[in-house]
């Protein structure tokens, strides 16, 4: 069947549009809005038209497999995507013909189609920026990633429940939306839903309010997919988690996917029923621990991409030294930097950076004293100070108390003799044993390096 070169363009226009929801608008003006063309269409193979090379470079690596599936969707299996330069496309109004099987038909299933997964991204609570394309993998979170991706290939059967827990702004929220958009991508029809604990636990309140704990019950028991952010501040709360429990018998005895998030491992969370614990810990549990600096810098450059003017790679390592353990504070830096330098119009260097970035630590280090630093961790090991300050040498004890040393020299950089004075020791030796003994139980224990940069990161909050 012949097109009119008006369908062949309204077809382009439909993919052009698919595309822009999937890239930044930076990077889609740049590359793809005036830059591309659908030059033919013809049995077993799509020809798309670029202005140069460094556009055809940029399509190959990033949007080849979104292009590849969204024609797929559209003009069925079997046909092969190519990239070719031809400025005379986009100078002279060439007429385009090609066979397409219903074309009409075809473009309003597309745009249904289109419109149907707006809809489920937004019923699932997900946010269409945290795809797997957008989530940098590093070596400290290889592992979790892959077992994500195994997750949307068999919803239900492997890994379930799948438990991923690891310190504030590592990207546990961003990998768990990642499964839902994915499995989405692959079916519309599947029901995901994606909540905090605090959310369920209002939405539990406000049926037993308003009468209506059926329906409450209904919604997150027919779900494909049931993930559930911060689930450790559940252990507040016993008829949510006598709630969840119920919850998660019924979607698990259907082979339903649930999927879990936390700043500590089952163990770990205070006050878990036995029977939660056991739940969660029957699945695939795994840690993320902050990136490693080579991660952090692929995370800025990834970031650094849709902002025009870029930041130079002396800039962005410069952040990548100072901004070590949370990624949302990572990308706080760099939009501080990136905002500075467009207001200021001053060139950044390595200098300029530790500036206006040191300027935000050590406002936060001021506002933090010995005190908050041996509540924080009193409270995360379920000590109390004075037990720390005390001379007991149990190990329950002794490790928050070193612990603690640590976090103050570290935060505060007080002297030796000052820290062993806060914790009512008289010789600062006890506090070099400390420091270094952390420093390689972080090294070889993701677990509780995860543990304490989270206790730091919540005192520097």
């Amino acid at each position: 069947m012949t097109i009119s070169p008006q369908e062949m363009q309204k077809l382009w226009e439909l993919v052009k549009f698919s595309l822009s929801k999937r890239f930044s608008p930076e990077s889609y003006k740049a590359w793809i809005e005036h830059s591309t063309k659908l030059s033919d269409v013809i049995e077993g193979k799509v020809i798309v038209s670029v202005r140069n090379n460094l556009t055809m470079q940029w399509l190959e690596k990033n949007a080849k497999d979104q292009l590849s599936i969204i024609f797929r969707d559209v003009l069925g299996e079997g046909n092969e995507l190519a990239f070719e330069v031809n400025q005379t496309v986009f100078e002279n109004k060439v007429p385009i013909k090609a066979t397409l099987p219903k074309i009409g038909d075809l473009l309003v299933q597309a745009e249904e189609k289109e419109g149907k997964m707006v809809k489920a991204v937004k019923t699932a609570c997900l946010n269409e920026k945290f795809t797997f394309d957008t989530f940098v993998v590093g070596n400290n979170n290889q592992i979790a990633h892959a077992a994500a991706q195994a997750v949307t290939q068999h919803i239900g059967q492997e890994y379930n429940p799948l438990f991923i827990y690891g310190s504030v702004g590592v990207g546990k929220t961003h990998l768990m939306q990642a499964i839902g958009l994915a499995v989405l991508a692959q079916d519309v029809s599947k029901k995901i839903f994606y909540c905090s604990s605090e959310t369920f636990l209002n939405e539990m309140i406000d049926s037993i309010k308003n009468r209506k704990t059926a329906e409450f019950r209904e919604k997150y028991r027919k779900l494909d997919i049931f993930m559930i952010d911060d689930i450790q501040l559940i252990s507040k709360w016993e008829g949510a988690q006598e709630e969840i429990f119920h919850t998660f018998n019924v979607l698990s005895g259907a082979n339903k996917q649930i999927i879990l998030a936390s700043d500590r491992p089952p163990a770990q969370i205070q006050n878990l029923a036995d029977r939660l614990r056991s739940r969660f810990e029957g699945g695939m549990m795994i840690d993320i621990i902050p990136p490693n600096y080579e991660t952090r810098v692929a995370i800025l450059a990834n970031y650094n991409k849709d902002h025009s003017p870029p930041l130079s790679l002396e800039c962005l390592e410069a952040i990548a030294t100072l901004v070590e353990d949370n990624v949302r504070q990572l990308i706080g830096a760099y939009n501080k930097v990136y905002t500075y330098a467009k207001i200021t119009n001053t060139p950044m260097d390595r200098i300029t950076v530790e500036k206006i970035v040191g300027v935000d630590q050590e406002a936060a280090r001021k506002k933090v004293n010995v005190e908050d630093i041996l509540e924080k961790v009193a409270d995360a090991f379920g000590v109390t100070v004075g037990q720390m300050k005390s001379i007991s040498r149990t190990s329950s004890i002794a490790l928050p108390r070193q612990i603690a040393m640590y976090l103050i020299r570290d935060i505060l950089n007080y002297p030796l003799e000052r820290v062993a004075r806060a914790l009512k020791r008289s010789d600062h030796t006890t506090v070099i044993h400390a420091v270094d003994k952390v420093n390689k139980l972080m090294t070889n224990d993701h677990l509780l390096r995860t543990q304490i940069v989270g206790i730091k990161n919540s005192i520097l909050k």
